[in-house]
């Protein structure tokens, strides 16, 4: 038998005191400071409807090595940018999903202020945030001076992995930042960010269950994943929880799903996550909300995010 999934694809690296330290020097260490205004909504977040409202036919591939950091933050950033153009009416182009191994590659070599990071994989959430905040990020389809990457390429997220982003297309990738990182320390947290449209990304060593949900959509602590995963919407209610995307393909999940309309895409790869399982997610300190705006504001969306908050 090969490998279970859920062991061949992990690659979150803790580094608490690399973290303390980024976190330490953000403007908005927490979302009480961040956005003291926000606050969960009475009704469902679904944020990846943004993704779907500029990008309809919109789908993520499988990871093919330890790049979990890469990925969840990419789908962070995609809905991140989705929202900013289909709910705020920001004027920009949907620029093409974000390339996973600019943010991986970032992660684990500029970020870190590494001329090399060796060929072994993994990379965690404060290092990915700085990548972001300091270094951006790139996509796929866009023509960077005569180079354009069409396909998703797991030999080149190790190589970048290993020797960073070619320094051509750094002035590329600085197009592109993401302004502000703030921590998620609670589900409470998580519920305010959400709500007002903004995503998250989980780093943690919380396993689920391979890969079923239940009658609600949910799947239930099990085990030890070291991974990171995008949180994408968000539920209230008569159980509360975060919905998670995983990079381990669209077809990793089965199972009942949360709302019954879910696009194929998303219910393939996602499942909901409990408050007090978010929560211990948290307490791991290495999971955060991004924002493209000046701190954590909050904001007006539309119905699905349950109005204004």
């Amino acid at each position: 038998m090969g490998v279970p999934i859920s062991e061949q694809f992990q690659g979150y690296f803790p580094q608490p005191e690399e973290t303390e330290k980024f976190v330490a020097g953000l403007r908005y260490p927490t979302i009480a400071q961040g956005g003291p205004k926000l606050r969960a909504s009475d009704n469902d977040a679904l944020l990846y409807k943004a993704l779907l409202a500029v990008k309809p036919n919109y789908s993520r591939v499988a990871q093919a090595i330890g790049s979990c950091v890469g990925h969840g933050y990419a789908l962070a950033v995609d809905i991140l940018s989705a929202v900013e153009i289909a709910v705020h009416g920001e004027a920009e182009d949907w620029p093409g999903r974000t390339l996973e191994a600019s943010i991986y590659g970032f992660s684990r070599v500029e970020a870190r202020n590494k001329t090399r990071a060796g060929r072994g994989d993994g990379s965690y959430g404060g290092a990915a945030c700085k990548a972001l905040m300091k270094y951006g990020c790139l996509h796929y389809n866009v023509d960077y001076d005569g180079e354009k990457f069409i396909k998703y390429s797991g030999k080149r997220e190790k190589e970048w992995g290993d020797t960073g982003v070619p320094d051509r297309l750094e002035p590329f990738a600085k197009k592109r930042l993401v302004r502000e990182t703030t921590r998620v320390k609670s589900f409470d947290d998580c519920a305010k960010a959400l709500s007002s449209g903004y995503p998250l990304s989980f780093c943690s060593n919380y396993g689920f269950t391979n890969f079923k949900r239940d009658d609600d959509g949910f799947c239930r602590r099990r085990g030890s994943w070291s991974h990171c995963m995008a949180g994408i919407s968000y539920r209230g209610g008569r159980r509360p929880g975060v919905l998670i995307c995983n990079s381990w393909g669209p077809r990793s999940n089965s199972g009942p799903h949360y709302p019954d309309n879910m696009p194929i895409f998303f219910r393939g790869c996602t499942f909901w996550v409990d408050a007090d399982d978010i929560d211990g997610m948290c307490r791991q300190n290495d999971s955060f909300a991004l924002s493209g705006y000046d701190g954590f504001p909050p904001r007006k969306l539309p119905d699905w995010t349950g109005g204004l908050l």
